[in-house]
């Protein structure tokens, strides 16, 4: 059966309809931290065992805007892709769950389609969808904070077109690191998937439990520690999926860096990492990664089928 894109379409739209509150309220919490933020004044950072206190009063127009826009998207993507991860599990069978499941396969839809719906809306286009609200969100963010702690006047003087062009590098290398890491992270997200649909609750527990056995039996029996090693080269190549490690020609961070000039460097740095985050893909690794979350698919849809 070949689903028509109206079909997924509203599938995609049910899952919308089904967890717009919980979505919206994840990505409302940032804008309440900048609400905070604005009555504070002032925040104590604990570094080295010492308290060191920020006065926002103090600090540059700039460096407010930054912080501001960056950490308003960041923020909230990490929220979003937090959020993902915990609840992901019990999507696939929530059709079984709450007897909805004659009425979805009533659909011109085939068992794969319907599952691939709700993986797609909840691990790529939700995060994805926060990451650029929370980015969009840190403009009028940026206004109310600088305003507060600077004036208007500095605000309006910002570099806004040096500002603008590394604002949309940073939202498109978040974005491609969100692919990039999701892909990295397949394997394990739909190997608890696929556990969850077949032992439901004790799905995850089952996952950890013999990933853990698997991998001591085979390091401490016989001395072969490749299942540790396998998941920490997953969690690496996640980590860089984001920030692949270019060094980035005019990015030096110290006292006497030149802020705008660090700014004016992103773009080029994001384009110049996101080239090292794709070059990684080029490894026996990634074909490991999409046969075992092949087969978990291939799993998740026999037991749709089965009911």
């Amino acid at each position: 059966m070949n689903p028509s894109p109206r079909t997924f379409a509203t599938l995609l739209r049910r899952e919308w309809l089904q967890h717009k509150t919980g979505w919206l309220v994840i990505v409302a919490v940032p804008p309440l931290i900048g609400l905070l933020v604005l009555l504070a004044g002032q925040v104590t950072i604990d570094i080295d065992d010492q308290d060191r206190t920020i006065v926002f009063d103090q600090v540059p127009a700039l460096a407010l805007a930054v912080a501001t826009l960056l950490g308003s998207g960041v923020l909230t993507f990490l929220l979003a892709w937090a959020a993902t991860l915990i609840f992901a599990p019990t999507v696939v069978r929530r059709d079984v769950q709450d007897r909805s499941i004659e009425f979805w396969l009533s659909l011109p839809a085939g068992h794969a389609v319907s599952v691939t719906a709700p993986l797609l809306a909840h691990l790529l286009l939700f995060p994805l969808a926060a990451l650029l609200i929370g980015m969009a969100a840190g403009v009028p963010l940026s206004l109310a904070v600088v305003a507060r702690f600077a004036g208007l006047a500095d605000w309006l003087a910002l570099p806004w077109g040096t500002l603008a062009a590394a604002w949309v590098a940073v939202t498109l290398r978040l974005a491609l690191g969100l692919l990039l890491a999701t892909l990295w992270l397949s394997p394990l997200i739909m190997l608890v998937e696929a556990a969850s649909a077949w032992l439901k609750r004790w799905g995850i527990p089952a996952v950890v439990l013999g990933i853990a056995v698997v991998a001591n039996v085979m390091e401490k029996v016989f001395g072969q520690p490749q299942v540790w090693d396998l998941g920490r080269a997953l969690f690496t190549q996640a980590g860089r999926a984001f920030v692949a490690g270019h060094p980035g020609s005019g990015l030096h961070f110290g006292r006497g860096a030149d802020p705008q000039a660090m700014l004016g460097a992103v773009p080029a740095w994001a384009l110049a990492d996101a080239g090292l985050a794709l070059r990684a893909l080029a490894q026996p690794l990634l074909l490991l990664c999409l046969a075992i979350s092949a087969a978990c698919f291939a799993l998740l849809v026999l037991r749709r089928r089965r009911g």
